[in-house]
């Protein structure tokens, strides 16, 4: 049994003339009768009753039949605008890792409405997530899209591009007696403990860190490394030490936490866009395009 068979007897069904039915269909009237003959073979039998003296009219068995038939052809017009849909990224599911400070400057959420306002039909499941934890899950298929901080070096399975570059900024307690100054010398912060995220060797954090304390003059002492720029932060409103955080980290304005720029060196971080390097999903394509970045 074919599509084409039940799409021919719908046809005959509606018009209950063979010629009609055949204009519709855009064949002849014999296509139409070797179609329906086809059908009936395959069922064991009859669908029409054909006489030359009254028209076309269903059996029982075709009256029993039509909405059977009515239904596969609706499921398979149906399956098909999905797989057409799909074929262009506009359904599916997209699984989305990001990191903290991504969210903070308003990339993730401004990336994920540009995408839903083409491809609404994408179910979009978003979890935060540290950098590295996100090229495991990249690497293992579990993960669709990483937004996460630059690394030195990437697991083979993945590939990235830049997105956007934040500046850096030291985090001072707010009774500090550097929070009042606007603007910072690398030398201010020679009495300072830093803390760190864990991930920070690996995503150039300590590297920037060096580099301020060589324009300094000092060697900075380094705290044991925390969870997140977050649990940065709030160790350095507790009092516990000072922190290099993205710009980004501004737009929580946590009680407690004053941030405030470096004169006389250049911090910045970068974050990236990662996936699959052989990633073949239409709808990964589809957010990676509108997500826009430099390659």
């Amino acid at each position: 049994m074919e599509l084409r068979q039940l799409r021919c007897f719908e046809i005959l069904a509606e018009e209950r003339h063979f010629a009609r039915a055949a204009d519709r269909l855009g064949t002849t009237q014999s296509g139409v009768s070797r179609l329906i003959a086809g059908l009936e073979a395959s069922l064991g039998g009859k669908l029409f009753n054909r006489s030359k003296r009254s028209a076309v009219s269903l059996t029982t068995t075709g009256a029993l039949f039509l909405p059977e038939a009515q239904a596969i052809l609706r499921q398979a017009e149906r399956g098909e605008i999905f797989g057409r849909r799909a074929a262009r990224g506009e359904t599916g599911r997209l699984e989305i890792g990001f990191v903290a400070s991504a969210a903070w400057a308003g990339l993730v959420a401004a990336c994920v409405r540009r995408y839903r306002a083409v491809a609404p039909g994408v179910e979009v499941h978003l979890r935060e997530m540290e950098t590295p934890r996100q090229l495991e899950e990249i690497a293992a298929g579990r993960l669709d899209i990483g937004f996460l901080r630059a690394r030195a070096a990437y697991p083979v399975e993945v590939r990235v591009r830049g997105l956007s570059r934040d500046a850096l900024l030291i985090a001072l307690p707010e009774g500090d007696s550097l929070a009042d100054k606007m603007e910072l010398l690398p030398a201010d912060l020679a009495a300072q403990k830093f803390l760190l995220p864990y991930f920070g060797e690996e995503a150039g954090f300590l590297v920037r860190l060096k580099a301020l304390g060589e324009a300094g003059g000092f060697t900075p002492v380094i705290l044991p490394p925390v969870r997140d720029f977050l649990t940065v932060l709030t160790a350095v409103a507790s009092g516990l030490g000072a922190g290099l955080v993205p710009e980004s980290a501004a737009n929580l304005a946590l009680p407690g936490v004053v941030l405030r720029p470096v004169a006389g060196v250049v911090l910045q971080s970068e974050l990236h866009l990662a996936c699959r390097r052989a990633e073949n999903s239409p709808a990964v394509r589809q957010f990676l395009a509108l997500a826009g970045g430099r390659v």
